[in-house]
């Protein structure tokens, strides 16, 4: 029996290696029944979400503007007025000056911005910094540190200084200013610079040697040295600014040790300008002939 079997015409040469492929011309299925429904549930679906979204959204807007509108008018509610201020940390400023100068005057409400209060705190000239706090229902409380006054300067009128050389709004007569005179007595550290440079060691001097500040009647700056007066007895420490407080200790230590071996000697000068030593002058060598070293 013969067997039949189709076989392809030869490829042309023009026709070369490709490979023969039949195109079948594209035909539009309908659709299944079952995929038209759930495209319409997913349809649903996702509408359904998003009319939830869109009603989640308008209700968190609606809570949050009522909450601010709660908060905002409340703030203005009589019970949230100011009727007692509580300073803390002053010295020379009254309590009354402190709340003017923070704004804290007629009507105000405790939610007034802290932040600016204490801003107008610290542009007052003896506010270095300051912070207020609130006490509900109606109290603040305004933390301040003040300006420390150095040393008196007459320029020409006599005013206390800070550690910056900053001018301050103190009465020199006040008994709590028992402070040294500042005086710059050369021309070359008549600038601005060489006052706050002196006032900056006064500041050193207060922090490191208090026992030495308590009775320091006067500094003096020169070209290139200064020089403190101690108290009524004639005791002078001379030094090469700015002073460190190594060298404070220094001379705090040969000042103990000279009264205690030289009593009756009448101790003169403390010489802190060579460096690493000290020098003791008493009134009974000559500066000349030098003395004993420390």
């Amino acid at each position: 029996m013969t067997m039949w079997q189709d076989v392809a015409p030869p490829r042309s040469s023009a026709e070369g290696g490709r490979r023969f492929r039949r195109r079948w011309p594209h035909r539009d299925l309908p659709v299944h029944p079952l995929d038209s429904r759930r495209l319409a549930a997913r349809r649903s679906t996702a509408q359904r979400l998003a009319r939830r979204g869109t009603l989640v959204a308008v209700l968190a807007g609606v809570a949050v503007c009522a909450v601010w509108g709660g908060v905002h008018f409340g703030k203005r509610l009589p019970v949230f007025r100011v009727d007692q201020v509580e300073v803390e940390g002053t010295g020379y400023l009254t309590q009354d000056e402190v709340r003017a100068a923070a704004g804290v005057t007629g009507a105000v409400s405790v939610w007034e911005d802290r932040a600016r209060m204490a801003a107008r705190l610290e542009d007052h000239p003896l506010v270095e910094s300051a912070g207020v706090e609130r006490a509900l229902p109606s109290t603040l409380v305004i933390r301040v540190e003040e300006a420390v006054p150095v040393g008196l300067v007459a320029s020409p009128v006599v005013v206390a200084v800070d550690r910056k050389g900053n001018v301050l709004p103190l009465d020199p007569a006040d008994p709590l200013l028992d402070l040294p005179v500042l005086r710059v007595v050369t021309s070359l550290a008549s600038a601005s610079w060489g006052m706050r440079m002196l006032a900056r060691d006064m500041a050193r001097v207060a922090e490191a040697a208090p026992e030495v500040f308590a009775v320091l009647s006067e500094a003096r700056l020169g070209d290139r040295e200064a020089t403190l007066l101690l108290g009524d007895s004639g005791l002078r420490v001379r030094y090469r600014p700015p002073i460190s407080q190594r060298r404070l200790r220094d001379a705090v230590i040969a000042i103990n040790d000279a009264y205690k071996r030289m009593p009756d000697r009448g101790l003169r000068e403390i010489d802190l300008r060579f460096a690493d030593q000290v020098v003791v002058r008493t009134a009974a060598l000559p500066a000349a002939e030098g003395g004993v070293g420390g």
